[in-house]
């Protein structure tokens, strides 16, 4: 199957941890307890109405499109994203599934920006090619975007070429 064919399902997704300075948590206790939200919401809040900031184009530095454009080095046009949540993570940022004493897991919803390739254009309005994230810019990426939305950590995962099942396929 060419690349071409792959776009609508080919994505890129950014898994913010929790935030990491003392003073936003602070603000987000008094957010959560003002809008009787818990902290994992207002955190999700924060990171999609920072989220939303970068998909409005500026002279600088500050939207996504820039900064994809800048990582991969030509003209990229960032369409839009979508805010999901994982479930895996314990708030520390390790897999639930490899702490393995059920009493050191910290249970944490991570809010996760995703990029499908769709929505990632070259000049030419293609989609590019997922595969250019390769593990280098991964991490460049996470460093980033740990200092951006001032989290503990952050993780960048890509997926692509992904087939479902037919049922009844033997």
């Amino acid at each position: 199957m060419s690349y071409q064919n792959q776009y609508n399902k080919d994505h890129l997704d950014i898994i913010i941890g929790p935030p990491g300075q003392e003073r936003l948590i602070d603000s987000l206790y008094r957010c959560a307890e003002k809008h009787n939200m818990t902290i994992d919401e207002a955190w999700s809040k924060h990171v999609e109405n920072r989220a939303d900031n970068l998909m409005k184009p500026f002279l600088s530095f500050d939207s996504f499109s820039d900064i994809f454009t800048a990582f991969l080095g030509e003209e990229i046009y960032v369409q839009d994203y979508f805010l999901s949540h994982y479930y895996a993570f314990s708030a520390n940022g390790m897999l639930m599934a490899r702490i393995k004493n059920p009493e050191d897991r910290q249970k944490y919803t991570a809010p996760a920006l995703n990029f499908q390739a769709k929505n990632l254009l070259d000049v030419n309005g293609n989609p590019i090619n997922i595969r250019r994230f390769d593990s280098d810019r991964r991490k460049q990426f996470q460093e980033l975007f740990m200092l951006i939305f001032n989290a503990s950590w952050a993780y960048v995962t890509i997926s692509y070429d992904y087939m479902s099942i037919k049922k009844g396929a033997k």
